[in-house]
Formats: C-alpha cells, sequence, structure tokens
C-alpha cells in the first residue's frame, strides 16, 4: 500500500512539474527562457512529447493504480487547454501538432510507467488493488 508520505512527496513533485510546463507554454516567445531551449537544439514537439511524457509517469508511477490513471489522462486535457492558451500569447502560435506530440507523450509516459510497474513492483503495485481496498 502507498504511504501517505510517498504520495505526498509524488504530488509536490507533480505539481513542480505541472507548474514548469505550464509556464513554459505560457512564456512570450521572445523569452530568454525559450530562446535557451531553442539552444538545445530539440524541435519543439521533441519538447513537447518529453515533457508530457513526465507529466505521465511521475503519477503513473507515484500514485495507486486506479487514482493514477485519471491523473494521467487529465494531462492532455492539459495539453489541449495550454495550447489554445499558447495561440493568444505573444510570439506563441497555437498547434494541432503541439497537442498530438502532448498526446504522444501521455500515453508513453503511460505505457513506460506500466512497464516499470509490471518489471520491478510488486504484484499489488502493478495492478488495481483488490475489491473494497484503496
Amino acid at each position: 500500500m502507498f504511504s501517505v508520505s510517498r504520495v505526498s512527496w509524488v504530488s509536490w513533485i507533480w505539481g513542480a512539474a505541472i507548474a514548469v510546463v505550464i509556464t513554459g507554454e505560457l512564456l512570450p516567445g521572445n523569452s530568454p527562457v525559450l530562446a535557451w531551449a531553442a539552444s538545445l537544439r530539440l524541435s519543439d514537439k521533441e519538447m513537447h512529447f518529453a515533457a508530457y511524457l513526465l507529466l505521465a509517469t511521475i503519477p503513473a508511477l507515484g500514485f495507486e493504480f486506479r487514482k493514477g490513471i485519471p491523473s494521467v489522462l487529465s494531462m492532455i486535457l492539459l495539453g489541449v487547454v495550454l495550447e489554445f492558451a499558447q495561440g493568444r500569447i505573444p510570439g506563441r502560435n497555437f498547434e494541432i501538432a503541439d497537442m498530438v506530440a502532448n498526446t504522444l507523450g501521455v500515453l508513453a509516459g503511460l505505457a513506460l510507467a506500466l512497464t516499470i510497474r509490471m518489471l520491478f513492483l510488486s504484484p499489488h503495485d502493478a495492478t488495481a488493488p483488490p475489491a473494497g481496498r484503496d
């Protein structure tokens, strides 16, 4: 069973990661942070994919299975909302391709977490708990 302190730490880490992604997606196009990100020589789509892979993996591994999956899937909605908001930010553009990259990142994060659960965690942690247990 997951301890309260573990869930608290995971929640804090996940919340911080969400805050970083929201900030990054809503910065103006001419911000120094985006200039630095461009210097990494990663495509915009690779950065979206990686960010959402992380946002999905944290709750998928850190929360109890039944509670983690809705948290993971909520990241798809976050990506859609932020992409629409990004279209209103100076120097930024709305792109459906970014929403696709975000969604693929979420799905890849979920697949990665499920694989890790199956390979490295006990059967109780890798599956939904028996009925009547949380």
